[in-house]
């Protein structure tokens, strides 16, 4: 069983679909959600027929005030290997776009351009961490995003992308 078909799994899993309406409601695109449960991408957004970007989409039980004290945010870097990788194929920008459901804000990571040329910085460390929303730990590559390039997703219709 996959860890997105548990009960926990399944919540955010609902929560990726609301920020997905979130987001393309707040870019006036439309999102178009990728595969199976395990695709390198969660969603492309389109806007009047064209692809706008290629998406991951995060949920984390975290306020936008906690995110800021970690200093970093952190990512399993495969997750950016094949979001740039994708971007480079599709020649639309790569973005991470974070939930925070302490403050209910959407945060978000323009990671690379419609090149596939990397625009965040970051640093990979192979670090331990929760394997999953279910538990666990894994020994992993991670990227630890750097917050100067984080934005905040107004709550206002805007163009991202």
């Amino acid at each position: 069983m996959l860890d997105s078909e548990t009960e926990t799994g399944q919540l955010y899993i609902q929560k990726e679909k609301l920020v997905s309406d979130r987001v393309s409601q707040l870019t006036r695109s439309e999102a178009v959600e990728l595969g199976s449960n395990t695709t390198h991408a969660d969603r492309l957004f389109i806007r009047d027929g064209k692809s706008v970007c290629i998406a991951e989409i995060k949920t984390r039980n975290m306020s936008l005030p906690q995110l800021e004290k970690f200093g970093s945010y952190l990512i399993s870097y495969h997750k950016i290997d094949r979001g740039v990788l994708i971007s480079s194929l599709l020649h639309v920008p790569f973005m991470l776009f974070v939930y925070l459901i302490e403050s209910d804000d959407i945060v978000y990571w323009t990671i690379s351009d419609s090149e596939g040329k990397e625009t965040c910085n970051y640093v990979v460390q192979q670090t331990e961490t929760q394997a999953t929303c279910n538990g666990g730990q894994a020994l992993r590559e991670n990227a630890y995003l750097y917050l100067d390039g984080m934005k905040i997703l107004n709550k206002n219709p805007s163009t991202v992308g």
